[in-house]
C-alpha cells in the first residue's frame, strides 16, 4: 500500500476518496478513485502544476512562509501623529522612520496640551502566534523640557524590531506662554533629529540653543541609534540659564563642547562673537589639516561650537569689574576679550593601526581648546584675566610620494612611507586692570609651541628621523594702542576711529596657534 505524506507536518494528509466538489488541488479523477477502491495498490494522478494551490508551510524560524506581516496599533486613532507614523514605520532607514515625527508630536501638544502615546508593532505569524525579532537597528530619541514654573514635559520617540512608538507627558498644566515657548521648539527638535539621521550625520541644534530661557528653564535632547554598525551614533545636548553641554559619539570618534553662560558680562556684541567664532573655526580647520583628522567629525565639531556660541539669550545686569564709570571703559575692556562665554571643547578621532609590521604606529587625532576668565573687584575697580588655550596631538602615515595613505602590508616592499607625529600647543592671555575710572593696565602675551617628528621608512628600514621644534612668544602693551584715542576724547565720543581701534585690538587678542 502506498502512503502519501505531506511535507507540511502541521497538516498530514491521508489519501481517501473525495467527491468532485473538493478543492481540485487535492482531488483525483474518477478513474483513480475506482482504482483505489478495487486494488490494494493506489495509482494517483497529480494535477498539472498550474492548478496547484501551495499549502502553507513554516520556515525553520517558526514563521509562515509567504505570510504577511502583522501590524498592531496601541490606539485606534486617526490623528496627525498616527497618520505620520503609518507613513513612516515601514521606512528602511531611521531617518525615514523619524521624519516629521518629533515636530508632529509637539504640534499636537500645542493644540491639545494633553498627554499622548501611540505605538505600532510589526511582526509575522508563527507557531503559537509568536513573531520573531527583525534584528533591525534600534533608535531612541528624547526631549525633556522644564519650565520656569517647574513643570516638566517629556517627549520620547522610539523604533525597535520594525515598530515605532511615541509619547509626550507633562507633570502639570502649562501656561499659554510656556506652551508657546515649547511649540517654538517643534522645528528645532525635528531639525536636530533630521541632522543626526543624515548620511553623514550633521549637527543642527540652533533651534534648541535659541529657546527662551526665561520661560523654559532647561532643555535636554538625547539621540541614539544602535545596531547599525558604522552608522551608530549617539548625541546628548542640554542647556539651562548657566551652562550648555554637547557630546557626540560615532564610529568616527567623539566630540564634546561645554559653555559656561553664567557670566553675561563676558558676552560681547554680535560682531565680536561672530569674529571670535570665525577665528576659532579657522583654527579648527588648520588643526584638522595639520593632523590629518576626520573631516566629517570635525565638521560636526565646528557646527556644534558655532551654534552653541551664536547667542546666549538675554544678558543680566552684570558688568565687567572696574567698568562702571562709563561706556568707554566697558568698550575698552570688552574689545580686549573674545566676547565669548568661557568654554571647553575637545574632539578625538577613532584611532587605527594600519601597519601590520609596526602595530605600535597609530593613526590618531586629538584636539582640545578652551577659554577661562577670572573676574575680581567691583563695578568701579577690578582686574580681569582671560586665557585661551589649544592643544593638538596627532600622528598619521602617508606615502612617500603624493602624501596619500600608503597601502601597508606584511610585505617589506610595501613599507615605503612617512610616519608623522605632531604635538602643538598655543595660548593667548590678556591681563586688564581698572583703577579710579581709568584703564590702568592692559597687556597681551601669546605663545606657540609646535613640535613635529618626521620618520621616513624605505622598504621597512628607517632612513630618516627628523624632529622640528618651533617656539614663539610675544608680548604687547594694549594700553599704548588705545591711550592716544582716550586722551583725544575719541573714546568719550565713541568716534569711528575709536571703533576701528577696538576692532584691531580684538583681532590681536584672538588665539592663533598656527603662527
Amino acid at each position: 500500500m502506498t502512503t502519501l505524506s505531506s511535507l507540511n507536518l502541521a497538516a498530514p494528509l491521508v489519501p481517501t476518496p473525495r467527491s468532485d466538489s473538493v478543492n481540485p488541488a487535492v482531488a483525483v479523477d474518477g478513474d483513480a478513485r475506482r482504482m483505489v477502491a478495487l486494488s490494494p495498490s493506489a495509482i494517483v494522478t497529480i494535477p498539472s502544476a498550474s492548478s496547484i494551490t501551495v499549502l502553507e508551510t513554516y520556515t525553520p524560524e517558526g514563521t509562515l512562509s509567504a505570510a504577511m506581516p502583522t501590524v498592531s496599533w496601541a490606539s485606534d486613532n486617526r490623528d496627525a501623529v498616527t497618520l505620520r507614523m503609518a507613513g513612516n514605520y515601514a521606512a528602511q532607514t531611521m531617518a525615514g522612520r523619524f521624519a516629521g515625527l518629533g515636530s508632529a508630536l509637539l504640534d499636537r501638544f500645542r493644540t491639545t496640551g494633553s498627554d499622548y502615546s501611540q505605538t505600532v508593532s510589526v511582526g509575522s505569524a508563527g507557531v503559537g502566534g509568536i513573531g520573531r525579532s527583525s534584528q533591525q537597528p534600534a533608535g531612541q530619541i528624547g526631549l525633556t523640557v522644564r519650565t520656569a514654573s517647574g513643570v516638566t514635559v517629556e517627549i520620547a520617540l522610539g523604533s525597535e524590531d520594525g515598530g515605532l512608538s511615541v509619547s509626550i507627558k507633562s507633570s502639570g498644566a502649562l501656561s499659554e506662554s510656556e506652551r508657546n515657548a515649547l511649540a517654538k521648539l517643534s522645528e528645532g527638535f525635528q531639525q536636530a533629529i533630521d541632522g543626526l539621521g543624515a548620511v553623514p550625520p550633521k549637527l543642527d541644534l540652533s533651534g534648541l540653543t535659541q529657546s527662551d530661557t526665561s520661560v523654559l528653564a532647561s532643555v535636554s535632547f538625547e539621540y541614539s541609534i544602535t545596531g547599525a554598525g558604522n552608522a551608530d551614533v549617539s548625541a546628548s545636548y542640554s542647556q539651562d540659564s548657566a551652562a550648555r553641554s554637547l557630546s557626540v559619539t560615532s564610529a568616527a570618534g567623539t566630540m564634546s563642547v561645554k559653555v559656561d553662560t553664567s557670566h553675561s558680562a563676558l558676552w560681547g556684541t554680535n560682531a565680536q562673537r561672530a569674529a571670535s567664532v570665525a577665528s576659532y573655526l579657522q583654527q579648527f580647520d588648520h588643526a584638522n589639516s595639520r593632523g590629518h583628522g576626520n573631516a566629517t567629525l570635525m565638521s560636526m565639531f565646528e557646527d556644534g561650537f558655532a551654534q552653541m556660541n551664536e547667542s546666549y539669550g538675554t544678558p543680566s545686569a552684570e558688568v565687567l569689574p572696574g567698568t562702571g564709570y562709563g561706556p568707554g571703559l566697558q568698550q575698552s575692556a570688552q574689545a580686549m576679550l573674545t566676547g565669548l562665554a568661557d568654554f571647553s571643547a575637545s574632539i578625538t578621532d577613532a584611532s587605527a593601526s594600519p601597519n601590520p609590521m609596526r602595530p605600535g604606529e597609530i593613526d590618531a587625532f586629538s584636539y582640545q581648546v578652551s577659554q577661562t576668565t577670572q573676574l575680581e573687584g567691583s563695578r568701579f575697580e577690578g582686574k580681569i584675566s582671560q586665557s585661551q588655550r589649544s592643544h593638538l596631538v596627532a600622528s598619521y602615515h602617508q606615502a612617500l610620494k603624493g602624501g596619500a595613505k600608503p597601502a601597508l602590508t606584511s610585505l617589506r616592499s610595501s613599507q615605503n612611507y612617512d610616519y608623522v607625529r605632531i604635538d602643538d600647543s598655543g595660548e593667548s592671555a590678556v591681563q586688564l586692570a581698572m583703577e579710579r575710572g581709568a584703564l590702568a593696565h592692559a597687556s597681551l602675551r601669546q605663545t606657540s609651541d609646535r613640535s613635529t617628528r618626521h620618520l621616513k621608512y624605505e622598504r621597512g628600514v628607517l632612513t630618516s628621523d627628523l624632529a622640528t621644534p618651533e617656539e614663539t612668544s610675544r608680548s604687547t602693551e594694549l594700553l599704548s594702542l588705545l591711550e592716544p584715542l582716550i586722551d583725544k576724547g575719541d573714546a568719550a565720543r565713541n568716534s569711528a576711529e575709536w571703533q576701528q581701534a577696538l576692532s584691531r585690538v580684538h583681532r590681536m587678542i584672538l588665539l592663533n596657534a598656527s603662527k
